[in-house]
């Protein structure tokens, strides 16, 4: 296999897909997952703030780094990690490219900089935690803190359709595909190609949504008939599911061990 190979392979969309779904559903092994949610949302509320701290360009860079580590703990999925650095580098192209006309490029980006920064912190630790966190984990953090159930349930419910339909979704495409003809000549740089599969990708898409609508109303009918709507109110519901949940030395030790890492950058930089 040569490399264009493997790289094509990479890329697929089965190979996106199932690197999504692992990021979501598999990451019971890693640092975060076993500490406790309300901690992880705590501890990411802090750091919604704590780039806004600093405008030091090396203590931006010490805390990215220190939330790189976390996220790559998390096992965050590669996908995401590029295309968010792809999303950075372009953002900054195209403040490059328009003060090319107003002003001086360089200038503009090392003001930019920082900025850019904070907002590249805050991601990285958006994907450590929610990464590091199943549906079920992320509902019952939310319900602990007093989110309403209900919201808690379509969190739970939007993260258990996903592969639901990853895969309608791939099985409709393909059978557009087998029911019309490809372009007999792809075109200069493929372009009938890839405009083909445009168009198919937006014929699957409505039949999906009706399928996603049918389908949650089926859902639903099926909950009420299990007493979903009185469950919403009863507390005794609600000591059931929260019931194993403790904040134990560890989760205090990295939430206090975090900010003490942030008070070292501070200080020493």
């Amino acid at each position: 296999m040569t490399y264009l190979d493997g790289l094509r392979d990479a890329t697929s969309v089965d190979a996106i897909k199932n690197d999504l779904l692992k990021t979501a559903y598999e990451n019971e092994g890693s640092f975060l997952h076993r500490l406790d949610p309300r901690v992880l949302l705590l501890w990411y509320v802090v750091f919604l703030f704590v780039p806004w701290l600093f405008y030091d360009v090396g203590v931006l860079l010490a805390l990215l780094a220190f939330v790189s580590l976390l996220a790559y703990a998390s096992r965050v999925s590669l996908f995401l990690v590029a295309l968010m650095a792809f999303t950075v580098a372009s953002t900054l192209a195209s403040y490059a490219v328009v003060t090319a006309f107003t002003g001086d490029p360089l200038a503009a980006i090392r003001a930019l900089i920082p900025f850019t920064l904070k907002l590249t912190i805050i991601s990285v630790s958006s994907l450590a935690v929610f990464s590091s966190m199943g549906p079920k984990t992320l509902a019952r953090g939310l319900r602990s803190l007093g989110i309403p159930r209900q919201f808690t349930f379509l969190i739970t419910y939007g993260y258990r359709m996903l592969p639901v339909l990853f895969e309608e979704y791939h099985d409709l495409v393909n059978a557009y595909r087998l029911r019309s003809a490809a372009p007999e000549s792809p075109g200069r740089f493929r372009w009938r190609h890839y405009a083909y599969l445009l168009k198919t990708s937006m014929r699957a898409f409505y039949p999906m949504i009706f399928n996603v609508a049918k389908r949650s109303r089926v859902t639903v009918e099926a909950m009420e008939t299990r007493g979903f709507s009185h469950s919403l109110h009863d507390e005794a519901s609600k000591e059931l599911q929260l019931a194993d949940m403790r904040v134990r030395p560890r989760d205090v030790g990295f939430f206090a061990g975090s900010l003490a890492v942030v008070a070292v950058i501070a200080i020493a930089l």
